[in-house]
């Protein structure tokens, strides 16, 4: 089809303007037509571009709409008036009306409304009426992520290191609240505030994302923040409580060294904890889960306060060395133990013949140690002992007011020991005399000598199967095995058991201030009194006499009734031994004068009498003969065992002789086999002491100022043992054997 010039238009315009104008230069028409411009020749309009748009609510598209006014023929015009008209979501066009250009373009910036989804918009060819419109639809996506915002998981309360209940929720959405998925979320934790997961993600369709969190093992404030980049963060919080796993640790206490029966200067504290060392508060603690030792606390239980931890007071019980305490939180069961070593001080101590004890300084309580065959240590067991553990226990009975005794005196025999307590009572242990028996505890003993009430007893001495005792009067009372006449009632019959029969001694006034038992004889020394003379500071002593020991020169058959002993010449009454020095051995028998001069009688076989001078095994003599002092040495007092003899000078240098084939001399020699030295010797070490006492095959001694006083409650010394320890006599600790001595003195276990 032949098309039109696109110039037509224009010459035809132009053309019909110059008749106007010409016919203007003519006289006025009555009727002709009114003025054409190019506008008025538009007919039709048609869309260029800009439809079928995706684009943010609220936002410009980011292509302007773009319609085009046609003639009829299809060519541009100039001048025609759009306008755009909204027709669905809302939003506008700017300009919102408008001419076409030379080229019959109109342009639009559509800015889409608020609706999500579908929005439309009519362009408009309009003259005096309305001659063509074009429609442009576009689709109205969610605006860019504008605000996020805490949806749930915020203010939970959690355990220490365990996932909260909720996880945490947060929301992303645009300007106009249309939430957005696919946006990237960041979650991080603060300091000590546990973990979360993941650490990143994307929103979901409805604009949500979430995170588990895990909290840290800290009970403190605990924080999260979730984050989108361009975007104000969020923060959540969290409170923490300790875990169910919990714990009981020891905090302080534990391996004091106190004395026996007495407080510990520290506190134990517990502190109650979860698994991550949170304390916990009002944790219920039974402080009485378990003592070994006998001691006790100040509260049996308490409650942890608000730093999670309880304390109490432990006072020691009367086992020497090792104790222990276990304490239990008693909700969930754990427990915790303490340990502390107690330390006993004595005041003094006693040899027997494999089997020592001490009297504790503090208390008087009896601790034993060694040989324990018959019960002899006293605490209810049969087995050695090698140091001091628990104090003599003596059996239920209705006049014990506590399982221990408090002993004044201790005496011992081979295997029969006996205490006199602070209340005048005699309690014995080990083997009965005349092996009638054993007992591992103590038993109270009752004397009804004569058929009387029971006796006021004032001091005990223990043979090797006879006991002799003494009361207030210095009246005398043996009791056990009498083949020797070491009963002392003038027969050789034995009593009954547990009959005590009255010494056959001078009638009163006539009375013993001491008495001191050997293996099978006793002597006593009478209470000084200057009538008659001839009874005063001289020994008299019954019982057995093979060696001379009862100080009968005449016969060595026994000495019943109790006789006086031969003095030797140049020694005599008033004034022949001082009355506090006498000690009977196992066969011999020793003193000393006032004047510090030692003097011995009986069996000398291994050189006990310590005259100095070579010794038989036949050696003997019955009447006092003087030991060989030391240059320049005066005796303070006097101690017989069994094959040796030793002595205190009066600055507590100790001195011994005899038997030294287990350094029972504690001069570090060890001669031969069953011999020894006739010459006192000094004890090495240099150790000042204040009393000893000799067993079978060692020696003990208390080192103390020797001018300190003895007895109950008297100041604490220290005790030290030397010689044999083969059942643990020596009391350190360990049993070394019969070929294993201890040649110099050791302090017993411990003491402090």
């Amino acid at each position: 089809m032949h098309r039109r010039n696109p110039q037509s238009t224009r010459a035809f315009v132009a053309t019909m303007a110059a008749v106007v104008v010409l016919s203007g230069c003519r006289e006025k028409a009555t009727t002709g037509p009114s003025r054409v411009e190019a506008k008025d020749f538009a007919s039709a309009l048609r869309s260029v571009s800009g439809d079928q748009q995706i684009g943010p609510v609220g936002a410009a598209l980011t292509q302007q709409l773009a319609v085009k006014v046609v003639d009829a023929g299809g060519l541009p015009v100039e001048g025609a008036t759009v306008s755009f008209s909204v027709r669905a979501g809302g939003g506008n066009v700017n300009p919102a009306a408008n001419t076409s250009a030379a080229n019959g373009l109109v342009y639009g910036v559509w800015t889409l409304g608020t609706s999500l989804g579908a929005q439309k918009v009519v362009a408009i060819l309009t003259n005096n009426f309305v001659l063509d419109s074009v429609s442009f639809t576009a689709t109205a996506t969610t605006g860019t992520a504008a605000t996020l915002t805490l949806v749930s998981g915020n203010s939970q309360t959690g355990r220490a290191g365990r996932q909260l209940a909720q996880p945490l929720v947060v929301k992303v959405a645009d300007s106009f609240g249309y939430v957005k998925s696919g946006v990237r979320v960041t979650w991080t934790p603060g300091g000590q505030s546990g973990t979360l997961t993941p650490l990143s993600d994307t929103t979901a369709a409805d604009g949500t994302a979430g995170a588990n969190w895990k909290l840290g093992t800290v009970v403190l404030p605990q924080t999260a923040v979730a984050s989108v980049a361009g975007l104000p963060v969020v923060q959540f919080s969290a409170s923490t409580t300790p875990d169910t796993g919990r714990l009981v640790d020891q905090v302080a206490g534990s391996g004091q060294t106190g004395p026996v029966s007495v407080a510990l200067p520290l506190q134990l504290t517990v502190r109650v904890t979860d698994q991550y060392g949170n304390v916990i508060a009002g944790e219920p603690i039974s402080w009485t889960d378990s003592i070994v030792g006998g001691g006790t606390v100040s509260n049996v239980s308490s409650i942890t306060g608000a730093n999670g931890t309880a304390s109490i007071t432990w006072s020691l019980g009367n086992r020497a060395g090792a104790q222990f305490l276990r304490a239990k939180a008693t909700a969930f069961g754990g427990t915790v133990g303490f340990n502390a070593s107690a330390t006993v001080a004595f005041s003094s101590v006693l040899a027997g013949n494999f089997t020592a004890c001490g009297i504790a300084a503090s208390n008087n309580r009896i601790y034993c140690w060694g040989q324990n065959d018959a019960g002899q240590v006293g605490k209810g067991t049969f087995q050695n002992t090698a140091a001091p553990t628990t104090p003599v226990a003596s059996a239920a009975d209705s006049s014990a007011t506590a399982p221990y005794l408090h002993a004044r005196q201790l005496s011992g025999g081979r295997s029969s020991y006996c205490a006199l307590t602070t209340a005048q009572q005699m309690y014995c242990w080990g083997r009965a005399w005349g092996g009638t028996g054993t007992s591992a505890v103590a038993n109270l003993l009752t004397i009804n000598a004569g058929g009387n009430a029971p006796i006021a007893i004032n001091f005990i001495a223990v043979g090797e199967d006879h006991a002799c005792a003494s009361d207030l009067a210095g009246r005398a009372f043996c009791t056990g095995v009498n083949q020797e006449g070491q009963v002392g009632d003038g027969t050789l019959n034995t009593p009954a058991a547990n009959l005590w029969m009255f010494v056959a001694l001078p009638p009163s006034p006539f009375a013993l201030s001491a008495i001191s038992s050997g293996s099978s004889h006793t002597c006593g020394m009478p209470i000084f009194n200057p009538t008659p003379l001839s009874n005063s500071q001289v020994p008299w002593c019954w019982g057995l006499n093979n060696s001379g020991q009862s100080g009968n020169p005449l016969s060595y058959a026994p000495v019943r009734p109790p006789a006086q002993i031969t003095m030797p010449l140049g020694l005599g009454a008033p004034t022949a031994f001082d009355s506090a020095s006498l000690t009977a051995g196992h066969q011999h028998t020793c003193a000393m004068t006032p004047a510090g001069a030692g003097y011995c009688w009986g069996l000398n076989a291994h050189g006990q009498l310590g005259r100095g001078n070579a010794v038989s095994a036949s050696s003997r003599d019955s009447i006092p003969q003087a030991v060989a002092m030391p240059a320049g040495v005066l005796f303070a007092k006097m101690f017989a065992g069994k094959y040796h003899t030793c002595a205190l000078s009066t600055t507590g240098a100790a001195y011994c002789w005899g038997r030294d084939d287990y350094g029972q001399l504690g001069d570090g020699v060890r001669m031969g086999f069953n011999t020894g030295n006739p010459t006192p010797q000094p004890v090495a070490a240099g150790l000042s002491f204040r009393s000893l006492s000799l067993g079978e095959l060692y020696t003990c001694g208390v080192v103390a100022d020797i001018n300190s006083p003895t007895g109950p409650s008297a100041q604490a010394g220290t005790i030290y043992c030397w010689g044999d320890n083969v059942f643990g006599q020596i009391g350190n600790g360990q049993a070394s054997g019969g070929n294993a001595p201890v040649m110099f003195p050791t302090r017993v276990a411990f003491q402090p």
